[in-house]
């Protein structure tokens, strides 16, 4: 099943941002909120779990996959989801391509950040 979507992600693609009816403050607000806000909100959902003891205390790996879920770009089925509705593809595939090609920069710095909170 990997592959299949592996396969539709890249069809999405290469359809490239420039067909999109979105504006670009739209599309760049969805981007901020998707990349940088909502890992910030997920720090602090994980460190208030913490504190109020709903988590292994002794599993820094588990806390690191809760904090890593919220950096990773709109999922795959998005796309999928609009194409066999027929309704935002084109719409879908440029958030999903923009957000793919910052999740880049934001995972990279993300991830330290989270390495320096849990460690």
């Amino acid at each position: 099943m990997v592959p299949s979507v592996m396969l539709i992600l890249g069809g999405m693609l290469a359809e490239g941002p420039n067909n999109s009816k979105l504006g670009i403050r739209t599309t760049v607000g969805i981007i901020l909120a998707r990349l940088l806000v909502l890992p910030l909100i997920g720090i602090g959902i994980v460190v208030l779990s913490e504190k109020l003891h709903f988590l292994v205390d002794s599993d820094r790996m588990y806390k690191f996959v809760l904090l890593l879920q919220y950096t990773m770009p709109s999922a795959i089925l998005l796309g999928t989801i609009a194409s066999l509705r027929g309704y935002a593809v084109s719409e879908s595939s440029a958030l999903l391509f923009w957000q793919h090609l910052l999740a880049v920069f934001s995972l990279s710095f993300y991830v330290v950040v989270y390495f320096k909170v849990l460690l």
